[in-house]
């Protein structure tokens, strides 16, 4: 497992939360779409997105899922990547998906996500020896927990780092650490994918997050105070 394992680890330098603050966006959130854009460059098409978000205002709760991957987020990848579409209708689309990433991770750190839920209700019937509801065998269920990029931010004051494996085996993982000036990221991908590269990856990821910076400051669009 460990020979079949590929890591990129490497400091982003264009910019870090200070600029992604200034446009009076979320960093987490914006880096989480900058993640979802390079996926979409690579594969031309979205992929079930994982990001960790904790529960421990309750007690005994530890972690639940933030579906990354959204309909604001295809659109802004798609939006993104059309040569036809203008700064402004980039940034908005932008803004959009920021926005939206921003109130799907509240809702999973309120207890609202759906993941843990329904996990805990396939483990009851397996328990009680009851048969797996259908919902658990149906295709587009299946397909929405593949999940193909498995992320998480791990904030230190120091340029430190850390990484983790893919969760599927046509996969990426992608941790990071966002600073003022600059992100540092550990990416994962298996060699013996022929869909995945985590040199790739990376490239994809440094020219979205570039993309994404230049739009902003091209358009005429400007934040809600």
């Amino acid at each position: 497992l460990v020979e079949d394992l590929e890591m990129t680890c490497f400091l982003f330098t264009g910019f870090g939360t200070s600029f992604i603050k200034s446009q009076r966006l979320s960093p987490d959130s914006f880096l989480q779409m900058a993640i979802q854009l390079a996926f979409y460059r690579i594969h031309k098409e979205p992929g079930a997105h994982y990001e960790s978000a904790s529960t421990r205002r309750y007690l005994h709760g530890r972690t639940e899922t933030i579906r990354s991957c959204s309909t604001e987020s295809v659109e802004f990848a798609k939006t993104m990547l059309d040569e036809n579409a203008s700064a402004d209708e980039k940034a908005s689309s932008l803004r959009k998906a920021v926005e939206g990433h921003k109130n799907y991770a509240k809702d999973a750190v309120r207890g609202y996500g759906v993941d843990r839920h329904l996990l805990g209700l396939k483990l009851c019937a397996i328990e009680a020896g009851m048969d797996v509801p259908t919902l658990f065998m149906d295709v587009g269920y299946i397909r929405s927990s593949h999940m193909r990029l498995s992320t998480s931010q791990v904030p230190a004051r120091c340029e430190a780092f850390m990484c983790f494996g893919p969760l599927v085996p046509d996969g990426y993982g992608c941790c990071y650490n966002p600073r003022p000036d600059s992100v540092v990221f550990g990416t994962s991908a298996f060699n013996s994918s022929p869909e995945t590269d985590s040199a790739t990856f990376r490239a994809a990821l440094e020219e979205s997050l570039m993309d994404m910076h230049d739009v902003l400051l091209k358009s005429g669009l400007k934040a809600k105070l």
